[in-house]
């Protein structure tokens, strides 16, 4: 499960190869990139990025005891970059 931070809500939650519920915002722009999730990777993949998408967000595993933090995985980090300062010469 992908969450935003900002709003704790699910941007993309998968599970048993289904993908499942998520934020009405982000519906029809996630991919979970499935190519390496036998390796362990949990690549989310967000298009159309807008400035509503800025923010961090992070990925929760289930396992036997229940839900937790992906270990190992830095959080993911949405930046603006239409915000840096233009230069005109």
């Amino acid at each position: 499960i992908w969450i935003q931070q900002r709003s704790s809500g699910i941007v993309h939650h998968y599970q048993d190869g289904v993908d499942l519920e998520q934020m009405t915002e982000y519906k029809g722009r996630t991919e979970l990139l499935r190519k390496g999730l036998s390796d362990g990777n949990l690549d989310l993949h967000i298009t159309a990025v807008s400035s509503s998408d800025r923010g961090s967000y992070i990925c929760i595993v289930q396992d036997d005891d229940g839900y937790s933090e992906a270990l190992g995985m830095p959080p993911l980090c949405v930046t603006a970059p239409w915000l840096l300062p233009l230069w005109a010469l």
